[in-house]
């Protein structure tokens, strides 16, 4: 397993709670399950991942738009904007919980009893890792956003040529803030894989 196979899982699913764990894991899940949960996590965190892409995939498009066209490419930016804005909380709820319920959080993922204890702290360590990397996640987060909101608000003032040349700083700032939030992102996403990959699943 990889980032790819997240990335595919993503593509037509409808999570009813953001990073939601399986409801339905006792306290020694099956194998299967464990593997599920994660499953439902990773897709999860790839869906933020595309938001940000998308976000600064429109940034792009503003940029290099046609007078002609920049309302229109000013409007795909803004719904960019306001999808992210949803992701944003989606990270700081879910970085939160994990503060606070600390290994709890991680209940459903419990390794089979069958697994080594060189193995479990191997879980340990990456269960670790992923609560350190979502909480940079969730403290990169609202520069990444705080800098796409000040385009937003500086071209409705001026959504002219005028007002597009005269943002570079602001879109460099916002390309550069969104380099170091997928970069915690992926480093998630490697624990997960990490993690799936030391359960056995038959």
């Amino acid at each position: 397993m990889n980032l790819h196979y997240f990335r595919s899982m993503a593509i037509g699913v409808v999570a009813a709670s953001a990073f939601a764990l399986s409801s339905g894991c006792a306290s020694s899940p099956e194998a299967g399950e464990t593997v599920a949960s994660m499953d439902t996590f990773g897709v999860e965190v790839v869906k933020v991942k595309d938001s940000i892409d998308h976000a600064l995939k429109s940034l792009d498009s503003l940029v290099a738009t046609q007078p002609s066209d920049l309302r229109a490419s000013f409007d795909t930016y803004s719904s960019s904007v306001a999808a992210l804005d949803h992701q944003a909380n989606v990270v700081r709820e879910r970085a939160e919980e994990m503060k606070k319920m600390g290994d709890e959080f991680f209940k459903g993922w419990e390794a089979p009893e069958s697994l080594s204890p060189e193995r479990r702290a191997q879980l340990t360590a990456s269960y670790d890792k992923i609560k350190e990397d979502m909480t940079l996640a969730k403290e990169e987060f609202a520069p990444f956003l705080s800098s796409l909101k000040d385009i937003q608000g500086y071209l409705k003032l001026d959504l002219s040529l005028h007002g597009i040349n005269s943002m570079g700083e602001l879109s460099k700032k916002a390309r550069e803030n969104g380099a170091k939030v997928k970069s915690s992102i992926d480093a998630v996403l490697v624990q997960v894989n990490s993690v799936r990959g030391m359960i056995p699943t038959n």
